[in-house]
């Protein structure tokens, strides 16, 4: 499938100020009204979400949907000055490619305004906001009445590593799930002269630390990945003073929800036990719990087959290993089934960092690949049926 030079051109204009006018999680308040604007041009609409103050939804065809979810928030990150296209916002940048992601949930829409016959259903791309905050935007837009006729929903993230024009994909879990762990030990405090008579909960937290990672380690099936690690530990003000009280901070991992919800429970049993044991309180709660995003495996064949019969199998890549990094892509793929696709846009630097710069010929053949696969998909039985 070819897109019309236009769209190209007009695509490369719309990444580029995205990137330059990047606005961070929750605050996508420009960013909604230029994609508002944007597809008025094109004679469609952004429908606004009912409880959320930025992104939304805009919706192309009829029938059953297949749902494309693009990111559109920014980083805390402090752009290279000497990046060409560069940031107007102080330490606010697209240092995760999210430009590119939202450019390309507009140019499959422009496409498709334009390729109506191609499409044999409903097309509805979410413009997500917050996926990288923690909770993340995903959470809420599940909860958006949106879903009752989405069948499949798709996504894509830039990869910096592969060139333009190759799509990675995995079979089952691609993105782990991400939990943040925080955990609050308190007991008697007092002297450092008279330990005996606290709780001295310093040595005591360590020794909570050291046996709950042995334990998750020696209760998780060693063919499993998981990783605990504590990043945060606060407690106490003064050399001659043991606290009442410490702050731990830490995340759990891993690539599969079962594991997941299994690993949650046994710290909350351990945590019991061992708080009885000392003597002590201890407070444990999970602020943030993202699952594992899982490729749905109908969706993980159609789209090999896809890329067969359009003879770009050469261009379709697998991921060795999946990411033990986590996408709130993953609620929407436990709503409905979901594929999540890896573009390339090879350049330099890499995610997160000021130094990230991806390659503007990305944006062609990932949209027309995945015009492609949504015309295709949107044909199929599994999805007519």
């Amino acid at each position: 499938m070819k897109t019309k030079n236009t769209i190209w051109q007009e695509l490369l204009d719309i990444r580029q100020h995205l990137h330059e006018f990047p606005e961070l999680s929750w605050q996508e308040f420009e960013t909604t009204r230029f994609i508002e604007e944007t597809l008025k041009t094109w004679g469609l609409e952004l429908k606004h979400f009912e409880n959320i103050d930025t992104g939304g939804y805009c919706d192309l065809g009829s029938g059953p949907v297949i749902a494309f979810r693009s990111d559109i928030d920014a980083l805390p990150v402090q752009e290279n000055s000497e990046h060409r296209v560069l940031s107007q916002y102080p330490g606010v940048m697209h240092a995760c490619g999210h430009d590119y992601h939202t450019s390309i949930g507009l140019g499959l829409l422009k496409y498709f305004s334009e390729n109506r016959a191609q499409l044999k259903g409903t097309l509805r791309l979410i413009f997500q906001p917050a996926e990288e905050a923690a909770p993340g935007g995903a959470e809420k837009v599940i909860l958006e009445k949106i879903w009752d006729e989405v069948k499949y929903v798709l996504t894509t993230h830039v990869d910096p590593t592969v060139p333009p024009g190759k799509i990675l994909m995995r079979k089952g879990a691609v993105q782990a799930s991400s939990t943040s762990i925080s955990i609050e030990i308190t007991g008697r405090g007092g002297h450092t002269s008279r330990p005996f008579l606290t709780d001295d909960l310093i040595p005591i937290s360590s020794q909570y630390i050291v046996q709950l990672t042995a334990f998750i380690k020696q209760i998780t099936n060693v063919q499993e990945t998981l990783a605990l690690a504590f990043g945060s530990v606060h407690g106490g003000s003064r050399h001659n003073i043991i606290p009442e009280k410490i702050h731990l901070r830490g995340t759990l991992r891993t690539l599969n929800n079962e594991i997941l919800e299994q690993t949650l429970n046994s710290i909350r049993k351990f945590s019991k036990d061992f708080a009885r044991l000392y003597g002590i309180h201890i407070n444990l709660l999970f602020p943030t719990n993202c699952p594992a995003t899982i490729n749905d495996p109908l969706l993980y064949d159609e789209f090999r087959h896809f890329m067969k019969m359009a003879g770009l199998e050469a261009n379709l890549l697998t991921h060795e290993k999946p990411s033990m990094g986590a996408d709130d892509f993953a609620f929407f793929s436990q709503k409905v089934p979901g594929l999540y696709l890896s573009a390339g846009g090879k350049g330099s630097g890499v995610l997160h960092s000021g130094d990230l710069v991806l390659d503007d010929k990305l944006l062609q053949p990932t949209v027309e690949i995945l015009a492609g696969f949504i015309s295709f998909l949107s044909q199929s039985d599994s999805f007519r049926n």
